[in-house]
């Protein structure tokens, strides 16, 4: 959602570091994925947290 409401990439590690350190915005399923091969993805459900806290904001 967010590179397409601001048009540009962003670094997976460092959005993915972001929102997964969220208090109660991401909750871990205990399932891990298992497509594409590699190594599996750990599998992550909404939390009760609606609003990412600090917010993720694009560079200038």
């Amino acid at each position: 959602m967010y590179e397409a409401v601001w048009g540009h990439a962003l670094d997976p590690r460092n959005f993915h570091r972001k929102v997964s350190s969220a208090q109660g915005f991401l909750e871990p399923t205990g399932r891990l994925s298992t497509v594409d091969g590699g190594r599996p993805a750990q599998l992550f459900r909404r939390g009760p947290v609606e609003v990412l806290h600090p917010p993720l904001t694009r560079g200038g």
